[in-house]
């Protein structure tokens, strides 16, 4: 029995010229492709740091509407207090340690008295309690926080993020 190589050195050879038609398109293919990721990647970029850049903005207001309820619930059970305010003060600072305290503007209702936005006091006179915490009163704090949406240096808007809750002095 005899093999003949012939029939197949003759298809290899047709197909060499083929296999290099065929390595030139791959190496345009992979050229195209490298610059569709060059046009693609900032856009993807600039995408994803605009997701993140908003994703702390909505964890800044998460925070701050955590420390305003903790402040809340503290601010009800501070009726004998001398100075209620500046200790529901505290209790917000120390709840939301991600925010810049000097940047957290508050404002107390306690009854029908109002403490101006940035107050952080409210004692009683002479040293007594405060009067207005009466028990069954509403007390009322509301918080506002500065945040800014940038991408890369370029600011696109300013935004404040706020949060309001009212409780019943115990």
């Amino acid at each position: 029995m005899k093999f003949s190589v012939a029939p197949w050195l003759t298809s290899v050879e047709k197909r060499i010229p083929a296999l290099k038609t065929l390595q030139r398109l791959v190496s345009r293919e992979a050229g195209s492709a490298l610059v569709e990721m060059a046009v693609a990647l900032p856009i993807m970029m600039v995408m994803l740091t605009g997701i993140f850049s908003f994703s702390m903005a909505l964890y800044q207001k998460l925070q701050l509407a955590e420390a305003v309820s903790n402040g809340g619930r503290f601010l009800a059970t501070e009726r004998g207090d001398t100075d209620p305010c500046q200790n529901t003060t505290n209790a917000i600072y120390a709840a939301a340690p991600g925010l810049s305290q000097g940047s957290v503007s508050l404002t107390y209702t306690i009854g029908t008295q109002s403490y101006a936005a940035g107050t952080t006091s409210c004692p009683g006179a002479g040293g007594a309690a405060n009067p207005n915490m009466t028990a069954g009163g509403n007390a009322t704090i509301q918080a506002s926080y500065p945040c800014s949406l940038s991408v890369y240096g370029m600011k696109f808007t300013s935004c404040t993020v706020a949060s309001q809750i009212t409780e019943v002095v115990q």
